[in-house]
């Protein structure tokens, strides 16, 4: 059996979200608004990374950084990095947030370019922060079209395993998954809380003991 992990990143691999922590410290407006709106329906994930990111009015990439250097992954994630490898699985992250800061991340604990990424980007230009969305149309009006990277698994026949917490995670993991690891009480778990494929985890020492509990590897 082939086995494809899907992963998100911000929340997940991370302990906090990386792009809330940028906006909450960048940003002196009211970006936690566009959130709301996704959350009511109103508008897609990429409008309002859009305009969340369009609050920054100046910044530095020293500034950014700063920040950056600052996130901790979760620490059970190298036992579970390391078991994967073992176990020949195919690995993938899956992100809305940035490449250059998701990769910055990875490094400064010891993950090096071994683990493949679909996530956007972002550049500064005239100190004003501006987006490189990865799958520039999405019909679903993804920031980054998650549920077209796990497809394109899917369709090469690979059994899904999920993983993810926010909004962003819920279309891809409902729709293509074979079974999803929502972290607990965030968004993924709360919208699938009645769907059989379902986990909920506290870290991925977790995942590890589910995932071989169902004797699929």
């Amino acid at each position: 059996m082939r086995i494809a992990i899907c992963c998100d990143f911000d929340g997940t691999i991370t302990l906090i979200d990386t792009g809330k922590a940028l906006l909450t410290k960048l940003s002196e407006k009211d970006w936690q608004y566009y959130d709301e709106l996704v959350i009511k329906g109103e508008i897609g994930t990429r409008e309002a990374l859009v305009h969340q990111w369009g609050t920054i009015d100046y910044t530095t990439n020293e500034e950014i950084m700063e920040i950056v250097d600052k996130i901790e992954v979760d620490p059970t994630f190298k036992e579970f990095h390391e078991w994967v490898r073992k176990n020949d699985l195919k690995f993938i992250v899956v992100s809305d947030g940035f490449v250059s800061y998701i990769k910055r991340i990875l490094e400064n604990h010891n993950f090096h370019s071994e683990i493949e990424i679909r996530a956007n980007d972002m550049e500064l230009l005239e100190n004003k922060i501006q987006l490189n969305f990865l799958t520039p149309n999405c019909e679903h009006d993804c920031a980054n079209c998650k549920y077209e990277h796990v497809k394109n698994l899917k369709d090469e026949g690979f059994k899904i395993i999920y993983i993810g917490d926010g909004l962003s995670d819920i279309f891809p993991a409902q729709n293509l998954a074979d079974i999803i690891f929502a972290k607990k009480n965030e968004d993924l778990a709360k919208a699938l809380e009645d769907d059989s494929r379902l986990n909920i985890f506290s870290n991925f020492s977790e995942i590890i003991s589910k995932i071989e509990s169902f004797e699929i590897i």
